[in-house]
């Protein structure tokens, strides 16, 4: 038990350093392009890292889905499976993300109207398209086989290359098609780093399984990350849409500081998740391990959201300048809303890990109700974030129901 414990808060560590990293790393980035860029500027890239985050559905639903698998082989120590999964994901991927990058030209025709924003810049953003499967695969084998050192790192590079070069480029002129060069390089230094921790199972004897049990535990899995996803990111396209440049930069700001408590508390989730299936397959005390994790995140977020709430323009002040203090009164309240979305994402995340997927419809409900409330209700930005919080406490207390439901055998 002790040694279950220490495992538990060292791979959480290390996991919390790589996300750390990459965090502080990514909020200096948007700090600097927030002032660089200014808020017109700004409020273009912000969009297009939502659209970013639109895609990165597919990189985190392969990822955990090639992660559970990871994790039940690694259970039962069946090297060859793992050899057979890395290689037989590798071909298929690959292949339908060309598919998909090769629609982009199409579909960035009428983006590029709707968000008012060049074609050839959403086309530089669609080249992220063509990284999103050998990344993410290998950080769900790392994930899965619970190297969170080597993930951590992983996360680093990635945090480090797009502050460098973004830095860099913006300073020579390119404006945003510099910073979102800088991203599609991040992700491209990660990979070849992912590729080369695993790179022994990219090698060796093979052991052929059958691979439907994958395709039907994705689409649960993609549909769970399409509406958290989503949850957290269609308010930023919508306001882009409904507001002017300045207001939209202005929510932008918001919206990046009050992904704080997120992002800050997301390793929390990605330790639990491979632990929760080895549990599951070995008849061992994951939900333990799940309230757990319930409250580790507790003792993340509360602290952030109290500097939120007393010092408020001194965050904003110092991370983006005088210009941005008319939105302090929004960001403690914004992050209370990615509070309830980060131990919603967790509830979820359990559930998916024991095979459970009886609480799915509840997406969809909570999707068109964001949607359809941002719609109705967006005379101000406290009237959108308004709505945000009271979805976001509504489908956590939904989810809290639904585990509660859950016997630990």
């Amino acid at each position: 038990m002790v040694a279950e414990k220490q495992g538990f808060l060292k791979d959480n560590f290390y996991l919390l350093l790589g996300t750390g990293v990459i965090n502080v790393t990514g909020f200096l980035f948007h700090f600097f392009m927030g002032r660089k860029l200014g808020p017109e500027g700004y409020g273009t890239l912000a969009t297009l890292m939502a659209l970013v985050a639109l895609l990165g559905i597919f990189s985190t639903t392969i990822q955990f889905s090639i992660s559970k698998f990871v994790a039940s082989f690694k259970a039962k120590n069946n090297v060859g499976e793992l050899r057979f999964l890395y290689h037989a994901a590798t071909k298929k991927i690959n292949k339908y993300f060309v598919f998909l990058f090769l629609f982009s030209f199409v579909l960035n025709f009428f983006l590029s109207r709707f968000l008012s924003i060049p074609y050839w810049l959403l086309m530089l953003t669609s080249l992220i398209v063509l990284t999103i499967p050998s990344l993410a695969i290998s950080r769900g084998f790392l994930q899965g086989l619970q190297r969170f050192k080597g993930y951590g790192e992983n996360l680093g590079i990635e945090g480090l290359t797009k502050l460098l070069f973004g830095v860099f480029l913006v300073y020579l002129g390119w404006h945003v098609y510099g910073a979102i060069f800088a991203v599609l390089l991040s992700y491209l230094a990660a990979l070849l780093y992912g590729g080369f921790k695993i790179r022994d199972y990219a090698h060796g004897e093979t052991k052929i399984f059958e691979t439907k049990e994958i395709y039907k535990y994705t689409l649960p899995m993609f549909f769970t990350v399409l509406f958290f996803t989503a949850f957290y990111s269609i308010d930023l396209i919508l306001v882009k849409h409904f507001f002017n440049a300045v207001d939209a930069g202005n929510y932008a700001v918001v919206s990046l500081i009050g992904k704080v408590v997120f992002f800050a508390s997301f390793s929390v989730v990605q330790v639990m998740f491979p632990k929760a299936v080895e549990l599951s397959e070995n008849k061992g005390a994951h939900k333990d391990l799940m309230w757990k994790s319930f409250g580790v995140i507790t003792l993340i977020t509360l602290p952030i959201l109290a500097v939120y709430y007393f010092f408020g323009e001194f965050v904003v002040s110092i991370l983006f300048g005088n210009t941005y203090l008319n939105v302090v009164g929004l960001i403690a309240p914004y992050g209370m809303f990615m509070a309830a979305v980060s131990f919603s994402k967790l509830l979820s995340l359990y559930m998916l890990s024991l095979k459970k997927f009886n609480f799915l419809y509840l997406f969809l409900l909570f999707f068109l109700l964001e949607i359809g409330g941002i719609w109705v209700y967006h005379g101000s930005l406290e009237e959108v974030i308004h709505v945000l919080n009271w979805l976001g406490l509504a489908f956590m207390v939904f989810m809290l129901l639904v585990v509660s439901g859950v016997k630990q055998k």
